[in-house]
Parts: C-alpha cells; sequence; structure tokens
C-alpha cells in the first residue's frame, strides 16, 4: 500500500500536514484515512491553527464530526491558534450554525477569548450571524454577564447595524444601559450612523444621559459630526427625550385636592357666633320686605319695568353673596308660582 512508510503528518512550508489540506479542502474520505493511518489532529501550523480551525472555518460539519471521533489521539476541541481563537470562533464568526452546534455538544468553552478579547458570542453579534447568536445565549445565558471594559456582544451588533441581533440580545436580558470606555450601544449606533438600531434602543428604554470614559453623552458626539445622518440622529433622541420629559411629567404630578366649601346656610346653628345670627336674621329680614313689594307690584298690575325697578333698589349686598342672590330670586319664582 501507498501508505506504507509514509509520514502522514509531515508538514509543507506553510506547516499544513496532509490532514490540513483534506480537512479545509472538504475532502472527507482522504480525511477518514489518514486517520485510520494516525494522522495526528493536534499538529498545528505556522500561524497555530489545528485541522479542526480549518474545517470549522469552511463550516463542513460532517469533517468536524470526523476529527472530533475518530483520531487517534484525542481531538483538542479548545485549542487556541496564534491569534487565540478555537475553532468555536471561527464558526461563529461566519455564521456555520451546524458547527457551533457539534462544537457545544462536545463541550467548546464558548466564555474563552481571543487577542482581541472577543468570545465567539462577540464574533457572531458582531457579523451579525442571528442563528448562532440565539445557539449561544440559548445554550448559555451567562455569556450576557460576562462582557470587557472595551465592548459587549450588544456593542458590536449596534455599531454595525444588526437589528435583529440586538433585538435577540435585548431579549435574552441583557442590559441594554451596559457601559464600556465608548459609552453605552446608543454611542456606538448613533457615532457609525445606525438609525433604526438607534430607534430601537430608544424604544428599549436605553439611558440617553450614559456617559463614555470622557463624560460625553451620545447627544454631545453627535453634536461634534455636523453630518446629516448625524443630524437626523440627533433629532430623533432629542425628539424621544422631549416625550420622556412629558411623560414623567404627567406621572410625578402630585394630584392636587380641591379645597372642600364651608357649608353656607340661613338657618343659625346653635353653635353659631351671634354675629353669625345677626346676619342670618338681617338677610332674612331683606328678603321678606323684597317678596312683599313684588306682591304689591303684582296686585296692582304693575309693568314690567315698575317690576325691576322695585327689585333693583333693595341692595343686593344684604344678601351676602351671589350664591344667596340666587338662591333667594329662586325662591320668589317659587313663591310667585304658589301664589299664582
Amino acid at each position: 500500500s501507498m501508505w506504507k512508510g509514509l509520514n502522514v503528518n509531515c508538514t509543507d512550508s506553510s506547516g499544513y500536514t496532509p490532514l490540513h489540506h483534506a480537512s479545509l479542502n472538504g475532502h472527507r474520505d482522504v480525511v477518514l484515512k489518514l486517520l485510520q493511518f494516525e494522522a495526528s489532529t493536534n499538529v498545528a501550523d505556522s500561524k497555530g491553527c489545528f485541522p479542526l480551525h480549518l474545517a470549522a472555518w469552511r463550516g463542513d460539519v460532517e469533517i468536524v464530526r470526523i476529527l472530533v471521533h475518530h483520531g487517534p489521539s484525542h481531538c483538542r476541541v479548545n485549542q487556541q491558534n496564534h491569534e487565540r481563537e478555537t475553532a468555536l470562533h471561527c464558526a461563529a464568526q461566519y455564521g456555520h450554525s451546524e458547527v457551533v452546534s457539534v462544537l457545544l455538544q462536545e463541550l467548546t468553552d464558548p466564555t474563552m477569548r481571543n487577542s482581541r478579547q472577543e468570545t465567539p458570542l462577540d464574533l457572531a453579534a458582531l457579523y451579525g450571524r442571528l442563528q448562532v447568536v440565539r445557539m449561544l445565549v440559548s445554550a448559555h445565558p451567562n455569556l450576557m454577564a460576562s462582557h470587557t471594559r472595551r465592548h459587549t456582544p450588544l456593542h458590536l451588533a449596534a455599531r454595525n447595524g444588526h437589528h435583529s441581533t440586538v433585538q435577540t440580545l435585548l431579549e435574552a436580558s441583557m442590559d441594554v444601559n451596559c457601559v464600556t470606555e465608548n459609552g453605552s450601544a446608543l454611542h456606538e449606533a448613533a457615532l457609525y450612523g445606525k438609525m433604526d438600531v438607534v430607534r430601537l434602543l430608544l424604544d428599549s428604554g436605553i439611558d440617553t444621559n450614559l456617559r463614555d470614559s470622557q463624560g460625553r453623552t451620545a447627544l454631545e458626539i453627535l453634536r461634534e459630526h455636523p453630518a446629516p445622518k448625524s443630524q437626523q440622529i440627533t433629532a430623533l433622541i432629542q425628539d424621544y427625550m422631549m416625550d420622556e420629559m412629558e411623560r414623567r411629567s404627567i406621572i410625578e404630578e402630585p394630584v392636587r385636592k380641591c379645597p372642600i366649601p364651608a357649608p353656607r346656610t340661613s338657618v343659625s346653628s346653635p353653635s353659631a357666633s351671634p354675629s353669625l345670627r345677626h346676619k342670618n336674621d338681617a338677610v332674612t329680614s331683606e328678603l321678606s320686605k323684597l317678596l312683599h313689594e313684588i306682591k304689591k307690584c303684582r296686585d296692582r298690575d304693575y309693568s314690567f319695568e315698575e317690576l325691576c325697578h322695585t327689585i333693583s333698589s333693595h341692595s343686593m349686598d344684604s344678601f351676602g353673596s351671589g350664591r344667596i342672590q340666587s338662591q333667594n330670586l329662586h325662591k320668589f319664582g317659587s313663591t310667585q308660582q304658589l301664589q299664582g
């Protein structure tokens, strides 16, 4: 056989073994044959990549399964290359959801960070790999709270305008007000002109007063950029802030209690003061005089003008207030009906 006596782990100028080449180019039968003749899955190329990295990068789920389960040596699924990326990083950033699923089943650690401090979730969010994002946050909810001062998955998705990814992260309970050295996700979306994401973040209740490491709000940064898109986003944020102020003023406005007027009556109570009793007696007397004069006018068939003159000749001040006046005139009408 041609395989006898061959060094199946020999490398070329790039550090590739035959297994690297077969894995990268999707030659499944060749991969199986190389593994049968004890080709190692744990030889790194000049960039530190193992055959598993290349198969994951290509998105070949069958070769990934073969490398994990059929090698003569245990495949190190968490092995990092020179950029400290695992095979899961490679699959996540290119959206290879089937490969991600297999690697998660094989207990690949999704919290590992590359040389740029990015997790596989960070890369999936950065490139808008929605299905991968959903898989990772579902399998490992703790990833939502694991972030650095440099970025979060939400910041990376917002910066690149991945509306659905931002929405998925928020629905998975990621803190919309999480702040990095660049500020909030609103800072990122606003600065990069992602209008739809800005609107989504505002609708999600993000705090517009959050500041970056230099003490600037998103609105203050936008004012430094006179581009039309920046002006549109500025107007959008300002409108939201005005609406929010109005809403809070309505909620926080104290309920004003209407003053309850004291009861008014011409009938003196036993505890009434002497002055109050005297005033009530005077009102009653004046009212009696007015009714008597009106009766005389009616009996003598006086004209309407003379009747009005008779009423106006009595001082309305004697009745204490306009309320008593209207009440007494109402009584006058009732008396006239009774006498008619």
